[in-house]
């Protein structure tokens, strides 16, 4: 019988937390030592498929619970579309070791760069990790946090940012501002703060950082904002072409030339 195979067989039964069945373990096991290492080695292929069954149903309640609106990979990102992107960089992020150490990501880069694909994918990988994920663009998050001012539910509603191990707020600065832009920048610098050093956030934005007080209206609170976000976290400004105008262009050529025979 191989030495670590009774090992494997006990640790499955701990992990399943089937502790009856685990102190019976030896008495249930012949003393013959081909038909234990027969029970032994059925045992795990029976206890390994409901470990990995209900690892399967965690992950998936995980996606669930992120509210992603789609989900795009690493693999499927055209890392040869943006040559001045630092894939090994990109790679070494997916491992999500700064999330570990509750650290952040800053994407920065035009409308088409990646940045959201690369976000979501990180998310991704952290909901397969059974990592508490969510997901929201900025314009709802505010919008959602407008609303708990006039029912006195913020504390709740920042509860709901606040908690995730990893929270995506994606396409900060592509929306008008409704509301007061003072208003916008202290609730935004709420939601930082209340994560900040506890849990890790991943912010997409096609503004630079020092257009960021300009557009949430309070700079002396943007800087206290990016001060919580920067001091933690990996910023990348992707500089490259709009994969999605490239691709739109590769269809009207293509429609074009089959127009043209």
């Amino acid at each position: 019988m191989p030495p670590d195979l009774e090992a494997r067989v006990r640790a499955l039964l701990t992990t399943l937390k089937m502790n009856k069945a685990l102190s019976a373990l030896d008495a249930a096991l012949s003393a013959d030592k081909a038909a234990r290492t027969a029970v032994l080695d059925t045992l795990e292929r029976l206890l390994r498929v409901e470990v990995d069954h209900r690892r399967e149903r965690r992950i998936a309640r995980r996606l669930d619970d992120a509210k992603l609106p789609d989900r795009p990979t690493l693999e499927s990102f055209d890392f040869d579309f943006q040559p001045g992107l630092d894939r090994r960089l990109i790679q070494d992020l997916a491992l999500l070791t700064w999330v570990d150490k509750k650290d952040d990501l800053l994407l920065i880069g035009q409308s088409g760069v990646g940045k959201s694909h690369l976000a979501k994918a990180m998310c991704l990988v952290a909901c397969s990790q059974e990592r508490r994920v969510l997901y929201t663009t900025c314009a709802n998050m505010m919008v959602d946090l407008h609303a708990s001012l006039a029912d006195n539910s913020l504390l709740r509603r920042l509860k709901r940012y606040s908690a995730p191990e990893l929270l995506l707020i994606d396409d900060l600065g592509y929306d008008p501002l409704e509301q007061e832009h003072a208003r916008e920048a202290q609730l935004l610098h709420k939601v930082l703060d209340a994560r900040h050093a506890k849990a890790s956030t991943i912010v997409t934005s096609n503004l630079a950082v020092e257009a960021w007080a300009e557009y949430l209206g309070n700079p002396h609170l943007t800087v206290a904002l990016l001060d919580k976000l920067l001091y933690r976290a990996t910023a990348i400004t992707i500089e490259g072409p709009s994969y999605r105008l490239a691709q739109h262009t590769k269809r009207q050529q293509q429609r074009k030339g089959k127009t043209d025979k």
